[in-house]
């Protein structure tokens, strides 16, 4: 799993103890080691009225590994959470070498809310075009239809080959479940 400063604690936390609770062993990364802060976002206007959110300070994770220190090739399959954390991915070199890899070698990915972000940087990088996405954000919409992939708006986990998105914090569950099942059907065991 990948994170930066401003991941959404709850989309990394969701995903972090659905991999536990499977029998996976998750390793957490992130640029550098050293403990990040998490946010939380918390819808405004309840009532209708807003189309935003508020941010608030999540919990403080600290990472497992560098991304320097992290060999793929020793990785089944990878998560990237989503919240504010990708706008800084998606512009890092390491991090964009590891999804490389994951789309080269066929490995099972997940990305949900803003991390498709980095799927899409990866993806323009090789060429590789008619993927089918899903996020939260219009934003993000935006940046999947440049990168020559193919936009899907629902409310379930969208599968395309190795590949799981979905869009928010009601989605968790489907997201998860898709990607489980992606790793059952790829013969991936737990740990």
């Amino acid at each position: 799993m990948i994170i930066e400063e401003s991941t959404s604690s709850g989309h990394h936390d969701y995903a972090y103890f659905r991999m536990l609770e499977e029998g996976f062993d998750v390793t957490v990364a992130a640029p550098k080691k050293k403990p990040l802060r998490t946010v939380v976002h918390m819808p405004f206007g309840l009532d209708g009225t807003w189309d935003t959110f508020e941010e608030l300070p999540g919990f403080i994770i600290v990472p497992d590994a560098s991304l320097d220190e992290i060999d793929p090739s020793a990785f089944a399959a990878l998560i990237i959470p989503g919240g504010r954390g990708p706008e800084h991915l998606r512009v890092d070199n390491r991090c964009l070498d590891i999804v490389r890899h994951f789309l080269q070698t066929d490995k099972p990915m997940a990305f949900i809310c803003h991390s498709p972000q980095i799927l899409t940087e990866a993806l323009v990088s090789l060429g590789i075009k008619e993927k089918r996405l899903t996020a939260i954000h219009h934003s993000v919409k935006a940046d999947v239809i440049a990168a020559g992939c193919i936009w899907v708006q629902t409310r379930e986990a969208v599968v395309d080959g190795n590949i799981v998105t979905a869009g928010r914090r009601p989605d968790y569950d489907v997201w998860m479940r898709a990607f489980v099942t992606l790793l059952k059907e790829r013969g991936i065991k737990p740990s």
